[in-house]
């Protein structure tokens, strides 16, 4: 077995990067009950961690994602959590990756755009999927996330300053392409939290003449945020009964998601 590694990427803060990475686990964990699904946050903040329900790791656990990054000799299997209440896994964040990117500056460090993709190796395929959740910039650490994956889930938002981003981070792509002399593939970007304009509906079209993109976007919705809040995905969060509609509108289309992801995987045929 071989993983298929996806990175959620994009520079710009604000886009739901992490709603989507989690929901994403969480929809391909149900899509495909046998499948060992592996969440990564990649990200200093630890967003993703607390949105889980696994706050307490990020400043408490002994040895943690920093560790595997930065030193030899870790004991991959002891970064991996389950979450609680869901069908999937995670290497947490924690404060200390504050601080990882200048460590990996170190020029005693080796391969350092590789520490990632080194660690999941060691990891020896346990995991179907792994989906990593990276920091709002380009850097070191979404590098390594990309180079780990090879393949990108984009958020975007029907903004001008998101497509700002998006160019830059498409320049990244292709430095990165060329000085490492391998391709990275756009899987989908992912229109999100869009509000319903003209200039939305114009921004969206101009995306999908020169990108692959979803056909649908996820709304803004409350009931999100209160999930996130519980630490629950929106597949086990239980809202009031004003907010159930929007919370089976949203666990639809995440499911759509994984379904798209896993099609165009096997239609392009990499493991």
């Amino acid at each position: 077995m071989k993983s298929k590694v996806l990175a959620i990427a994009n520079q710009k803060g604000g886009v739901g990067k992490t709603e989507i990475a989690i929901h994403l686990a969480a929809a391909l964990s149900r899509t495909d009950p046998d499948a060992n699904v592996l969440l990564v946050d990649l990200d200093p903040q630890g967003h993703t961690t607390e949105g889980v329900g696994l706050k307490e790791l990020y400043d408490k656990q002994e040895v943690s994602l920093f560790d595997g990054l930065t030193k030899m000799g870790v004991d991959v299997a002891s970064l991996v959590h389950a979450v609680p209440n869901e069908r999937f896994f995670i290497v947490p964040g924690h404060y200390n990756m504050m601080l990882v990117e200048s460590a990996l500056n170190d020029s005693r460090m080796r391969r350092r755009e590789y520490r990632l993709s080194d660690l999941l190796t060691e990891m020896d395929d346990a995991f179907d999927w792994v989906i990593i959740d990276c920091p709002p910039n380009l850097g070191l650490l979404t590098d390594n996330a990309i180079i780990a994956a090879r393949r990108l889930v984009v958020p975007v938002q029907a903004e001008q300053t998101s497509v700002r981003a998006l160019e830059l981070l498409l320049d990244q792509i292709q430095s990165l392409e060329q000085e490492l002399k391998f391709s990275i593939e756009i899987i989908t970007l992912v229109p999100n939290l869009v509000q319903d304009s003209l200039l939305a509906r114009r921004i969206l079209s101009t995306m999908r003449q020169n990108l692959p993109i979803t056909d649908f976007s996820f709304p803004k919705r409350v009931v999100l945020q209160e999930a996130y809040e519980a630490g629950r995905t929106i597949y086990t969060y239980e809202p009031d009964r004003s907010k159930r509609n929007d919370a089976l509108e949203l666990q639809a289309l995440y499911t759509k998601l994984a379904e798209i992801v896993k099609e165009r995987i096997a239609h392009n045929g990499r493991g």
